[in-house]
């Protein structure tokens, strides 16, 4: 008996390009062809720009115009959010039961609400609004009972000066629900998606304002103030969310905010345009900023008091084409020291870094990274291990971000004349026995670190590069002699940040070939482990991480490495001798390593480590990283 031919969908986003003469016909044929026969699964539009046949930003473009006439399984297949076996799990389960493809995507574990509802208002060029009790403007809920919006589950949101409301609908197919909305509002209305836990959650908050069980003295019901509650609300959730940035960004339809959480900017709601003004103008006040210039960028600075504890909000506004744009980085005053065995140095390499580096009393330590790679929190956590009554402690830094007990820290001010170079001179004369720098920044505070180790002091600082190897032949680009670098540079310490696997969502995960392969790894060595990855949850603000960890590299100098610097020799020889002789574990193998045991995932490791070109086999990896 023949075998069974596989079934191939029709495109929706192929008939889209058509439609808009980027492709033929002809071209959509031999592309599907050409994807049919593909051992690993790929796209439709990686097909056509592999082929040369469209440019990847005219099929963004065309799934954009066209959105609102596309299925939704071939736009999240496109977009990489989904698989096509998922698509293909999804869709027979929406035969067998009945339900919306979004609802099976759900259940199967392809995809959260979240994700689901944003591309849904993409697709359809809406808001995506998630709401909650705070962020409502109080006189569109006048005369609305709790009950009536919890039947048909939707809230108003704003109120614009035209007197068209924005409502939050969680279902727009529900008939039901779009007869309600329209009855009530006599068709003054512009819908916007929200996710219905949401929606459910501030109708039920809603209710206990009503009833009175909640003290909601704040909230009032002017727009002024309902502005103030807003921007309130969105700073509020900020801290609960761990947000380090919050992004109020304005585009041509809509206002979007965004979090950076764990690193990422991750997508929270968007909010009507006509909000910009009050909003921007709410925060320059709250920031002591001219709220009369619109024309410049400005910058101030703003104390949040929020559950007994104060944050610094500092604040950028930058004017882009469709009005000013509001960027703020939360800063929590109380945040702690990390101890070192919990910055996530494996045991090996851990006891090396406290005997081989921090133990000895002379020489130069760097640890390097890229901004936000948590050089610093490595830092301070190093000088509070270092930290005890026999020891002299010195900083220079811009600015001390941690307050040490017990060390003596300078925070640079140039408007003073305490520069950073007058500032590393005075520190020698201070009879300190450790040194640290905040920052390598040229050739000169190289110079004085290395001085400073030639004359029996020990020295710590940061330094911008992308792995160990890289610090050493930075300073040797900086005209520092090679002979000075080996006789004083104990160590390099490199390292990158990844998120954590959320612990409340976690699930199995069987990594694809593609993950496998940009690693440089085997496939079949990588299929006798097992593998988590998160599959978003409130918990984790539905990204599927929470929290961060670091993979490292510790590059300890032993005779070879430095004959090497001394003989100036390639990057990739030192790192040649530097694996066979003193035992470094790139940083890519210590991110894989902590894969294995189930704490990240392979897309982290691609996104966030340097490439290395030789990957050690797994089994030998996870030897060295016991």
């Amino acid at each position: 008996m023949p075998a069974k031919k596989k079934e191939t969908r029709v495109s929706s986003v192929g008939q889209a390009l058509v439609a808009d003469g980027v492709i033929s016909e002809g071209s959509l044929k031999r592309a599907l062809r050409g994807q049919h026969l593909l051992e690993q699964p790929k796209q439709l539009g990686e097909v056509l720009v592999d082929l040369g046949y469209a440019k990847k930003q005219a099929i963004n473009n065309a799934i954009k115009k066209h959105g609102g006439n596309m299925r939704l399984g071939d736009i999240l297949l496109e977009q990489g959010i989904i698989s096509s076996e998922a698509l293909t799990s999804a869709l027979s389960l929406q035969k067998e039961r009945g339900i919306r493809l979004g609802q099976a995507l759900i259940e199967i574990g392809a995809v959260n609400e979240r994700a689901l509802m944003q591309n849904l208002a993409h697709q359809l060029s809406m808001h995506f609004i998630e709401p909650s009790f705070g962020m409502i403007e109080h006189e569109v809920l006048a005369g609305v009972s709790p009950d009536f919006l919890a039947n048909h589950c939707f809230v108003p949101f704003s109120k614009n000066e035209d007197g068209v409301t924005t409502v939050i609908i969680g279902n727009l197919e529900s008939e039901e629900a779009r007869r309600a909305i329209e009855s009530l509002y006599q068709g003054q209305v512009e819908y916007a998606l929200g996710p219905e836990d949401a929606i459910r959650q501030t109708i039920e908050d809603f209710g206990r304002f009503r009833r009175g069980g909640v003290d909601f003295a704040t909230v009032k019901a002017t727009s002024e103030e309902a502005v103030v509650q807003l921007v309130d609300n969105l700073f509020q959730q900020a801290v609960e969310e761990r947000a380090s940035d919050i992004h109020i960004e304005p585009m041509a339809r809509k206002i979007r905010v965004r979090y950076r959480i764990d690193g990422v900017l991750v997508y929270k709601t968007d909010l009507p345009l006509d909000l910009l003004p009050k909003i921007i103008s709410r925060i320059k006040v709250m920031a002591d900023v001219n709220i009369t210039e619109h024309q410049r960028h400005q910058g101030g600075r703003i104390v949040l008091k929020y559950k007994e504890k104060e944050y610094d909000l500092r604040l950028s506004v930058f004017v882009s084409v469709h009005g000013e744009s509001a960027v703020l980085r939360l800063l929590n005053r109380d945040m702690a020291l990390v101890p070192l065995d919990e910055l996530g140095m494996v045991p090996p390499m851990l006891e090396r870094f406290r005997n081989d580096v921090l133990d000895p009393p002379t020489g130069v330590v760097l640890i390097t990274g890229p901004t936000g790679s948590g050089k610093t929190t490595t830092l301070y956590s190093s000088i509070d291990y270092c930290n005890d009554i026999g020891r002299k402690i010195l900083t220079a830094e811009d600015p001390a971000e941690f307050m040490i007990d017990g060390i003596v820290q300078c925070s640079i001010f140039d408007k003073v004349g305490r520069t950073f170079d007058a500032t590393l001179r005075e520190m020698v004369r201070q009879d300190p026995d450790i040194i640290v720098m905040g920052e390598i920044r040229d050739k000169t505070s190289a110079a004085v670190a290395i001085q400073a180790a030639l004359t029996g002091h020990k020295v710590y600082s940061t330094f911008h590069t992308e792995d160990t190897i890289g610090g050493l032949l930075r300073l040797i680009d900086m005209d520092i002699e090679t002979f000075l670098i080996s006789s004083t540079v104990i160590s390099v310490l490199a390292q990158r940040l990844l998120r954590r696997i959320c612990p409340k969502c976690a699930t199995a995960h069987i990594p694809n070939a593609r993950e496998v392969m940009t690693l440089g790894l085997d496939m079949a060595e990588v299929r006798q482990y097992e593998y988590r990855r998160g599959r978003g949850c409130r918990y984790c603000s539905y990204t599927g991480y929470r929290g961060r960890i670091a993979a490292y590299e510790l590059l300890v100098l032993n005779e070879q490495v430095k004959d090497a610097i001394l003989q100036r020799q390639t990057a990739h020889y030192i790192r040649g001798i530097s694996m066979e002789s003193t035992g470094l574990v790139s940083m890519r193998e210590d991110a894989i390593a902590k894969v294995i045991q189930g704490i990240t995932t392979f897309d982290e490791v691609f996104k966030q480590t340097p490439r290395t070109f030789v990957t050690r086999p797994l089994q030998q990896i996870l030897n060295m990283c016991k």
